[in-house]
């Protein structure tokens, strides 16, 4: 795909999502799905906001998804 400023997109580096309840979120991504939890860390503007991480086995490219946890989401 080329944007109209002719960048050239080869892909995604990865897709952040929002969760309502990190520990459902954690089960069914690594139960269901079967990726594994890369990282777990805060949001950097916001410290008691969870930051979650997910990529298979691999790492492999675009197969990286993150969530913030916000419970009242």
């Amino acid at each position: 795909m080329t944007t109209p400023n002719g960048l050239q997109l080869t892909g995604l580096h990865h897709v952040s999502s929002i969760t309502a309840n990190a520990a459902l979120n954690r089960d069914f991504y690594t139960r269901a799905l079967g990726l594994r939890l890369v990282k777990k860390t805060v949001n950097q503007d916001a410290t008691d906001v969870y930051h979650l991480f997910y990529a298979d086995a691999r790492g492999s490219a675009g197969t990286d998804v993150t969530f913030f946890e916000i419970p009242q989401s």
